[in-house]
């Protein structure tokens, strides 16, 4: 099946966005090897991809299935126990001891820290791309690295230089293998997008960042106390350019959902993308984390910057339901449902919130 490729041109930047089918077994493996991974999510859309390219400066920020992955090695967070699988191992501790049976260590929820790629583009010389450009033959990006903001949790040390090289070994693999307006980016976003109450200057921020640096040496996204206007985002702005684009999904063997997809809206004075990753496990939790980029470009005495918002939330069912969040059920069942539950619960679940911007 050819890949699908739309591409869009409003106030300097041109959109691109590329979809095609689920990964092949013959690329899972090299999928696998590049990153030194025991498994990977059963559905993962390699030559899917979102770029952004800000023509006057040569920005190109870009979203993919690989890096995203390339993330969740990074983070590596500890696996979940879930309520079945602790009862297994209860019921066969002693046949597990005999055999001396090997437990998986790794995260099998798939959790990603991976919030974009971003590159500096020097004049028209059009380089490499990080990981998975390839997929996209005429794609216009340029060699990006992956941005992350881990967990408040974690224990991620910050490792633009490693993810770097893993980029470079997974673009090699790449080149030999082969509109409805929905909550979060349509026009009725304004409930969704807001701030959660109660979730000012006493948020914990992810303690590990592995930031995307510039061919400069110099960090691109700064902190700031800027916010995205959403009152902007209210009114009633025609919708120019609209896409959502999948990166990769999981059952996560039959014990739940996890979904990391693109959703992004162009409208006459800005644009917001929406990288929405969404884990539900079943009769344990449910997380979401949630990064918002936004470009206002009506504004020609102020300096173009595109604003960060990260947003991580977390909790289990008993703790959502402590706090008269519904029970596991309809309103759990993707992640427009599991974001407004956050919503009526906020603060609880908040995990992380922090807002950053790229000076273009």
């Amino acid at each position: 099946m050819p890949n699908s490729q739309d591409t869009f041109r409003n106030a300097g930047w041109t959109i691109r966005t590329v979809t095609g089918p689920i990964m092949g077994d013959k690329d899972m493996d090299e999928y696998r090897r590049v990153l030194s991974a025991f498994v990977l999510p059963e559905m993962v859309f390699a030559q899917n991809r979102v770029e952004l390219v800000h023509e006057a400066s040569g920005t190109v920020i870009s979203f993919n299935a690989l890096d995203a992955l390339a993330g969740w090695k990074h983070e590596d967070l500890p696996p979940l126990q879930v309520r079945v699988a602790e009862e297994w191992r209860k019921a066969r501790e002693y046949e597990i001891q005999q055999q001396k049976a090997v437990q998986l260590t790794y995260d099998w929820t798939y959790t990603t820290p991976y919030t974009c790629t971003v590159a500096r583009r020097r004049g028209q010389q059009q380089q490499q791309p990080a990981l998975a450009v390839a997929a996209a033959p005429d794609s216009i990006g340029a060699h990006g690295i992956p941005d992350f903001v881990c967990g408040a949790d974690s224990t991620a040390a910050a490792a633009p230089r490693k993810v770097t090289i893993a980029a470079k070994a997974a673009a090699a693999v790449l080149t030999s293998s082969s509109d409805s307006n929905l909550a979060g980016v349509g026009p009725d976003a304004a409930t969704e997008v807001a701030p959660a109450s109660g979730s000012g200057a006493g948020v914990s921020h992810g303690t590990a960042s592995a930031q995307a640096d510039g061919a400069d040496g110099g960090t691109l996204w700064q902190p700031t106390t800027d916010q995205i206007d959403r009152g902007l985002l209210m009114e009633r702005d025609p919708i120019l350019f609209y896409s959502e684009v999948p990166l990769y999904e999981s059952d996560l063997d039959d014990n739940g959902v996890c979904s990391l997809a693109v959703k992004l809206r162009v409208m006459p004075r800005c644009w917001l993308v929406l990288l929405r990753l969404w884990i539900r496990v079943d009769g344990s939790l449910v997380r979401l984390r949630e990064t918002r980029l936004f470009c206002r470009h009506d504004k020609p005495d102020k300096r173009l910057e595109v604003l960060q918002e990260v947003k991580h939330c977390e909790g289990t069912f008993a703790e959502l339901r402590a706090r008269g969040a519904p029970d596991e059920g309809p309103s759990y069942t993707d992640g427009d449902a599991a974001s407004q539950v956050f919503q009526a619960v906020a603060p609880i679940g908040l995990k992380l919130l922090q807002t950053r911007k790229l000076q273009l």
